[in-house]
């Protein structure tokens, strides 16, 4: 079933309120991040020509936020990985659809760490988990060429799968995990989103996270940073100004396909 990328916004905002419930009854700390601020600010809502929405959760409450979704999301939505699914290609969990992939259609969960004080090592602890972010790309790599083989494609798939040999995903998710446990975010001063793709700008001082804003989104309210206009300035400068028509049209005619089991699931939203 092909979908445009106004029934995909619908389905994601089903998602979203599910889990806002979910984490809220469950007295659990999040925040949404990176674009899905930014909609929440200029546009009320998601970016309308975006299919992106990204949640950060403190590390220290991420398993619990897992495991809460995992057993009280109705059987519209699942979470999806490494837990429960051997070829799960990310390091944080996911909200999905039950039948389609969460490559397709998702929400984002990415944990929110603690850092040192000294700049020196924050920068160090950024790159460590670049890298391994880099390795974890390189098995989602890998899956895509076989998922579609042509010669070409298998023999990349086989190069990837030599340089990835030593690094199981279970190990680089463990050792991930270790680094993000190092500084515990409930008595750091500075925190960072662990797998965002902004490198160093992902680094904050924790105030600016702060006691989360509640504003508008759609038909219900969304939690953002304290201090949501740093927070935007940091990213995207002039986050008020919008991209060029041609790359907003771009994306307003994309479409997407799902399960036809699951789209049954979610119609009457849609």
């Amino acid at each position: 079933m092909k979908i445009n990328i106004t029934q995909i916004q619908k389905i994601e905002n089903e998602m979203l309120k599910e889990t806002i419930e979910i984490l809220n009854r469950n007295d659990i700390i999040f925040y949404m991040c990176c674009g899905s601020v930014l909609g929440t600010i200029r546009h009320s809502g998601p970016i309308p020509w975006d299919t992106d929405m990204d949640i950060l959760v403190p590390f220290s409450m991420l398993e619990k936020a897992r495991n809460c979704l995992e057993a009280e999301l109705s059987d519209r939505f699942r979470i999806d990985d490494l837990k429960n699914n051997a070829n799960y290609t990310n390091l944080f969990p996911r909200v999905a659809m039950p039948n389609t992939s969460s490559n397709t259609l998702h929400i984002d969960l990415f944990p929110l760490i603690g850092l040192p004080d000294n700049k020196d090592e924050q920068l160090k602890i950024c790159k460590i988990l670049t890298k391994r972010q880099q390795t974890f790309i390189r098995y989602k790599r890998m899956r895509e060429c076989i998922s579609n083989p042509n010669a070409v494609k298998l023999f990349i798939a086989r190069i990837i799968e030599i340089f990835c040999s030593p690094f199981s995903k279970k190990e680089l998710t463990r050792q991930y995990h270790k680094i993000m446990a190092k500084y515990p975010y409930d008595s750091a001063n500075y925190v960072m989103n662990a797998c965002g793709h902004y490198g160093v700008k992902n680094i904050f001082e924790k105030t600016v996270f702060g006691a989360p804003k509640w504003k508008p989104y759609c038909d219900f309210k969304v939690p953002i940073p304290e201090q949501w206009d740093f927070y935007l300035k940091r990213y995207y400068k002039e986050y008020m100004n919008l991209p060029p028509k041609e790359e907003r049209d771009k994306w307003l005619s994309y479409e997407m396909e799902i399960d036809d089991s699951d789209f049954e699931k979610i119609k009457c939203s849609i």
